[in-house]
């Protein structure tokens, strides 16, 4: 099994079109794994963790399509995790796997994505073929396990609010084929003691976090929302004193702004000097069956 990050950046992408910080003219001039796309990853050709609004540059890049894409996981309903216009290209008249997408996510997101999807009078109603027979939306309850293809999917709220208030981002607690745990927490700020007590007991093989606002001056410790670097780093410290990662968890850093100085190579060398074991996840970015 072989996953991919699709994308790493944060909602504006990297650099912003918008912007000629330094930062952002340092990052064009660089090049290379500074330039991120929206966040989503690719768990395998059948499953697929958000839908970003860059779909169609990223499966350019990595020669990819997601014709045999069954499974969708959705974190939360902004635009840089749930680009319902693409995900909507599956309408058009091309071909396709004459399947329906299957479209997982929380409750509180299933009807405001309802209320969205009835603009485009297209009937987004829970657990019925619908979208015209495409897509089919399943509602997640938070703190529950659920059977999605081939995976075990437990839903962790995040401390990050969607679109509605009463939406938490889902962090996908999987268990995949060959046994290991991967839990995808972005977006997420410091866990609220709920979540953290969820986790007692449980444990991870595969780390994936988002770092937002990496080395942002000013950034509250604990904050809820979004990680920097220093409250990415207390994730895993809490994480190790109740035993959900361990000495061989693996760990990378995803969904990543401008809002800070950091070039790709910097903030690895940030993580570095920090003695925890991070790899700076960048477009493209496999991870083989060893974890790698």
């Amino acid at each position: 099994m072989n996953m991919t990050f699709l994308g790493t950046g944060a909602a504006e992408g990297v650099p912003s079109y918008f912007c000629r910080c330094t930062l952002c003219s340092r990052i064009r001039e660089a090049g290379g794994r500074n330039i991120r796309s929206r966040t989503s990853f690719r768990i395998d050709a059948q499953h697929q963790i958000d839908f970003s609004p860059d779909i169609f540059y990223q499966m350019i890049k990595l020669g990819l399509d997601v014709y045999d894409m069954e499974h969708l996981l959705i974190t939360h309903t902004h635009k840089d995790h749930f680009a319902v216009g693409e995900i909507m290209s599956k309408l058009n008249r091309i071909e396709h796997n004459n399947r329906p997408l299957h479209v997982y996510l929380s409750e509180p997101a299933a009807e405001w994505s309802a209320k969205l999807l009835a603009v485009y009078d297209l009937d987004a109603t829970p657990g019925r073929s619908n979208w015209d027979g495409k897509f089919i939306i399943h509602p997640l309850r938070y703190f529950e396990s659920y059977d999605v293809g081939r995976l075990k999917v437990t839903t962790v709220p995040g401390n990050h609010y969607g679109m509605s208030r009463s939406e938490l981002a889902i962090n996908y607690l999987i268990e995949l084929p060959d046994g290991r745990k991967l839990l995808y927490a972005s977006d997420t700020g410091w866990y609220t003691e709920a979540t953290w007590r969820f986790l007692e007991g449980k444990s991870v093989d595969l780390l994936i976090m988002e770092c937002t606002f990496g080395n942002r001056e000013g950034y509250p410790k604990y904050a809820d929302s979004h990680l920097d670097i220093p409250n990415y780093a207390l994730m895993p410290e809490r994480m190790k004193e109740i035993e959900f990662v361990h000495e061989h968890t693996r760990v990378w850093a995803t969904h990543i702004n401008t809002a800070h100085h950091l070039l790709h190579d910097e903030m690895q060398a940030e993580f570095d000097r920090s003695g925890h074991r991070v790899v700076v996840a960048y477009d493209g970015l496999a991870i083989d069956a060893d974890g790698i």
